[in-house]
Parts: structure tokens; C-alpha cells; sequence
């Protein structure tokens, strides 16, 4: 009655300090400690109940169950029945309280990563593969989940230990002998056998790749020099490696057997024993049959919990070290982490960047750029492929700090604003939107508590709504992975939705109608003009169409600086602030006004 999760999982070595991880463990415990008590406790009574089946047994049979002796049956029958429900119970609230907190270690773990990598900028980011986050916030959150787990196993093998050997010696002096004996004899062989067997396993994949060589030689290059002479060596190589790979066969094949065959021998070989002593003892009248029984039983249980346990120490360091890979994603230092001392910009204020440059690298890839984005204004930017338009994007949205320049709104600098208020308060739109798997109310709320209305609303702004409502159950209707059940514009037509939830101040968006038609861009840019008249509207476009009815439109060259700005009379009729256009030859005002 053991679980499976106690078995070992391999786990792949990476340089982390593993002092740090241990100290990431015991601290998440330190919160669990009513969960972690109840789970031992339940644990505890679970496996002396466990522990009492054989010695029930062996009553019923020393005292109980005789010819025709109803009484007696029944007497023995009743405890038994009790001690089999205490089992249960405590085997139920065990697994409850050890798995609850368990889950609850590992949910904590994954919204404390997904928090951080959410707050990574882009030198954050390049420390790590979007595969070696994924595998982070998966696989090593899953090893300190089942390390958790195990703590309840091994309460169970202490309680075997405490329990059983006692139990021999009040048996006989020489079972304990035998039970003491056997211990290290167990654990010895299961401990001896995987090292040998993953060592001759790695020799025999670089055998079969070896010979796999050697084929494709003989196959492909045997015509090529039959004419040298070299055909008879690239035989001889094939028959060589092919010999080798034999050999490394039979050996692994010999430490399977091993392996398959010595471990279990082990403790039976001790029930033999123990029986052969036993049964002299029996013989001289110091030991019952039901004493027997029992030893053969509580042997039985004994070797498992240390065989489980050779298991458990064998892995004890994987816990540890994914422990420590999460504690390098929640202690990576951050250039955007919150200011101690922020500030909240005023409502209805500029986006302004003066002298933003992005640094690749070392090489510029943006800027010098100055802009200046009022409320109700349509800013376009646009510019060859490579010339920063998203990398500005970025920028303007904080997704990454400037290498230099300062990018404010409403007069305050960006880095004195919280990352939960930025949110807020400007919203971008990327190029290539990531549709969730999920409903689409799902994608459009990502787990925001929106209103039906404002779904709705946003989607018909996006010109999305009938694409929305010709779906079998409309909001409800699941998403493929990543969109796959999805067009291109109807994914950027989705996002956008998404991104007008809120209605932040400021709209980011990046290409995002590169996708539809121009009829449907149209009506996208109108019906955005007439939706959020206040918000100011930054689009990155390569489109005629959208720069046409742009107030401003900013070129940026090959090298990421501005060659050009045009100006338009706009919707918004509004002139920028003198006081921030003063001295800056790239602002120019609606209506081509110049700041």
C-alpha cells in the first residue's frame, strides 16, 4: 500500500546553488504546517493500523480461531474489521492533507514564477529559453510537488521501523537479528544495481549510434571507393562496431537480469531465514504459528519501506536543485521591479519620449526618437523591416527600459510607475497576438473580471463581433492551442479586443490590421476613433491606408531614426503642449503645428 510517486525521477544537472533551493523549500513548508501535521498524523495511524493487521492475525490464530469456537472467531474477526477502517481512514486523510499541501506548495511556486517572468524585461528574458521557463515553471514545480508528497512516506517508513523491529525481538531475539540484518542487505542492492545499469545503457546508445555510422557508410560511400579497395574496411568497421554493440547487449542485458532478480531475492532469502529460525523456535514451544505468520508479514513490509526509501534518498537532491531553479527565476534582478516611492500619472496625460535609443548588442537599433502622443491624437509610425518600430513599441509601454532617454506620461517618468497601474493605464497590442487555449471570453479576459456588455463592446470595435456570434456557442466556443482554429486577422482582430478592455489612456498597437482587409481596417481605425475619442492611439503600420488618416505619421530609417514626420488635419484638432514641445524638432502638432 505505498504510492507510486515515490519512485525516482531523473532530472537533468544545472549549475544552482543548492543551499538556496533548500531554504525555498522550507520556507514554502513554514506556511503549511497545519496541512503538514494532520497529513503525518493521518499517516501515523494508517500504517500502525497497517502494522496491526498481522498481529491481529496472529491472535486470531495463537488464541482465537479454533474448531467450532464461534466466540472466538468473532472476537478476533471485530478488532480486525476496526483495525482494517482505521487504515482506510488513515490512509484518506493522508493522502488528502500530504496531496493538499502539496498542491498548494506547487500552485504557490507557479503564480510566483508566472508574477516574476511577467515582470522580466528584455535583458531578464535572454538569461533563460522560453523551453527552459516552460520546463521551470512545469517539470521542477512537479519534482518539488512530489518531494512534498513524499514527506508523508516517509513518516510511513519511521513508523515501520519504529514498529517492526521491536515487534521481532518481542517474536524472538534472533528474528530482530535477521530483520537488522537484512536492512542494509536491501538497501545495498537496490542502491548498487541502477548506477551499473544506466552506465551500461549509456554504452550501448553510443554503441547502436556506432554501428548506425558504420551502416550509412557501407551504404552510401561503398560505390564511391570499391574502386580504391575500401570497400573490404568499411566491412570490417561495420562487423567491428557491430561485435561491439554484441558485447554492450549481453552486458547490459546481464546487469538487467541482475538488477531484476537480486533485489527481490534479498528478502525473501531473509523470510527463509526467518522462517528456518522461527520454526526451530516453534518446534522448541517458543514461538506460535501466528508469530510466524506475523514475521512473514511485518519482514514483508519492512523491506519494501527500505526499499522505497533507498528510492527516495536517491532522488533527494532532485527536489533540492529544481527547488533552486525556481529560486534563480524568483531572485533574478529585474530593471522594472516597482519603485518603493511611486508615482501615479494624472489622468488624461501626453505619452511622451524624448531621446529613446535601444541598444542590441552594443549595437543602436532605435533612435534618437522623440514623440509626443496627446489624448484624442492617432500618432502612425512606420518604417522598413529592422528600423525599431517594435522595439519602440516596446519602449513606450515599458516592456524595456531605454538605453537612454526618458519616456513619461502625464509628466511622470514611466520607471516611477507601477507595473500594475502601467498596465492600466497603457495598453499594447503586439504583432503577433497569442490566442490562449480557451473560450473566447477566456482569451478576452485573461483573467480579469469583465462585464458581458464589455466583451461585446470591445469586440464589435474590433469589427470581431460576427465572426464571434457565427461560432457554435459564440463566447463559449473553445479556441485551439495557440489559435489554431483561428484566421490570422481574426486572431489580431481578437487581440485587439482583448487589449480594449479597460480602456486604457494610451493604445499601443503594432501592425495589428496587417492581416484584413481594407474595408475592414476602416471600419476597425472608425469605429476605435469614435470609441475612446480621449485615448491617445500610437499604430505601427507599413499600410497606406492607416497612415492616411493618422494626425502624425513618424518614418524611421534603416538605423532606427526618425527621417520624417508628416502631419495631417486629424480628428483631434488639438495642438501638442507648448511646454513640451519646446526645443524638439521631432514633435510636431496636429495638424502639422509644430511644437
Amino acid at each position: 500500500m505505498w504510492s507510486d510517486d515515490a519512485g525516482p525521477i531523473q532530472s537533468r544537472a544545472v549549475r544552482v546553488n543548492g543551499s538556496t533551493g533548500s531554504r525555498l523549500l522550507w520556507t514554502r513548508l513554514r506556511g503549511l504546517r497545519g496541512e503538514l501535521i494532520l497529513g503525518a498524523l493521518a499517516t501515523v495511524v494508517q500504517q500502525a493500523a497497517m502494522l496491526a493487521l498481522p498481529w491481529c492475525v496472529q491472535r486470531a490464530l495463537d488464541r482465537g480461531i479454533t474448531a467450532r469456537s464461534v466466540h472466538g472467531t468473532v472476537t478476533w474477526v471485530v478488532p480486525t474489521l476496526l483495525v482494517a477502517v482505521a487504515f482506510m481512514l488513515g490512509g484518506i486523510g493522508g493522502l488528502w492533507w500530504s496531496g493538499r499541501a502539496a498542491a498548494r506548495v506547487a500552485h504557490g511556486l507557479r503564480a510566483s514564477i508566472v508574477a516574476r517572468v511577467a515582470a522580466f524585461d528584455r535583458p531578464a528574458l535572454a538569461r533563460y529559453g522560453h523551453g527552459d521557463l516552460a520546463m521551470r515553471a512545469t517539470r521542477d514545480v512537479d519534482l518539488v510537488r512530489l518531494w512534498v508528497q513524499s514527506l508523508a512516506i516517509w513518516v510511513r517508513i519511521v513508523v515501520t521501523v519504529v514498529v517492526v523491529l521491536p515487534a521481532f525481538a518481542l517474536l524472538d531475539p534472533l528474528l530482530l537479528v535477521i530483520g537488522v540484518v537484512t536492512i542494509p542487505l536491501v538497501a545495498l542492492a537496490n542502491a548498487y544495481f541502477p548506477g551499473r545499469f544506466d552506465a551500461a545503457n549509456t554504452g550501448l546508445s553510443e554503441a547502436f549510434g556506432a554501428r548506425a555510422d558504420a551502416v550509412d557508410d557501407l551504404l552510401s560511400a561503398s560505390a564511391a571507393v570499391r574502386g580504391l579497395g575500401g570497400e573490404s574496411a568499411l566491412v570490417r568497421r561495420h562487423h567491428d562496431r557491430s561485435a561491439a554493440l554484441t558485447d554492450h547487449t549481453m552486458a547490459t542485458a546481464r546487469v538487467s537480469a541482475s538488477w531484476t532478480a537480486v533485489p527481490p531475492a534479498v528478502p525473501r532469502l531473509a523470510i527463509a531465514a526467518g522462517l528456518a529460525s522461527g520454526g526451530t523456535a516453534a518446534l522448541h514451544g517458543d514461538l506460535t504459528v501466528g508469530g510466524l505468520v506475523a514475521f512473514t508479514s511485518w519482514m514483508t513490509t519492512l523491506t519494501l519501506a527500505v526499499t522505497i526509501a533507498v528510492d527516495l534518498l536517491s532522488s533527494r537532491g532532485q527536489a533540492r536543485v529544481a527547488a533552486a531553479r525556481i529560486a534563480e527565476i524568483l531572485d533574478t534582478p529585474v530593471s522594472d521591479d516597482d519603485p518603493v516611492d511611486a508615482e501615479t500619472p494624472p489622468a488624461g496625460g501626453a505619452l511622451v519620449a524624448r531621446g529613446v535609443t535601444a541598444v542590441r548588442a552594443g549595437r543602436r537599433v532605435l533612435g534618437p526618437v522623440d514623440l509626443h502622443v496627446a489624448p484624442g491624437e492617432f500618432v502612425a509610425v512606420t518604417g522598413p523591416t529592422g528600423s525599431g518600430k517594435t522595439t519602440l513599441a516596446r519602449v513606450l509601454c515599458r516592456l524595456e527600459d531605454p538605453a537612454t532617454g526618458v519616456v513619461s506620461l502625464g509628466g511622470v517618468d514611466l520607471r516611477r510607475v507601477t507595473r500594475v497601474e502601467l498596465a492600466g493605464r497603457i495598453g499594447l497590442v503586439p504583432q503577433r497576438p497569442l490566442i490562449l487555449a480557451g473560450t473566447v471570453a477566456d482569451n478576452l479576459r485573461v483573467g480579469r473580471a469583465v462585464e458581458f456588455s464589455a466583451l461585446r463592446a470591445a469586440c464589435e470595435v474590433a469589427a470581431v463581433d460576427e465572426f464571434v456570434a457565427s461560432l457554435p456557442d459564440g463566447f463559449d466556443t473553445a479556441l485551439g492551442e495557440r489559435g489554431a482554429t483561428v484566421s490570422g486577422g481574426q486572431g489580431q482582430r481578437l487581440a485587439l479586443a482583448r487589449g480594449l478592455i479597460g480602456r486604457p489612456g494610451v493604445l499601443i498597437l503594432d501592425d495589428v490590421t496587417a492581416a484584413v482587409d481594407a474595408a475592414t481596417e476602416a471600419t476597425i481605425l472608425a469605429r476605435l476613433r469614435a470609441w475612446a475619442p480621449e485615448v491617445a492611439l500610437v499604430v505601427i503600420s507599413h499600410r497606406p491606408s492607416v497612415l492616411a488618416v493618422a494626425d502624425r505619421v513618424i518614418r524611421l530609417g534603416t538605423d532606427g531614426t526618425p527621417t520624417a514626420q508628416d502631419g495631417a488635419a486629424g480628428p483631434a484638432g488639438a495642438a501638442a503642449d507648448p511646454a513640451e514641445g519646446t526645443g524638439d524638432d521631432h514633435i510636431v502638432g496636429v495638424g502639422g503645428v509644430s511644437g
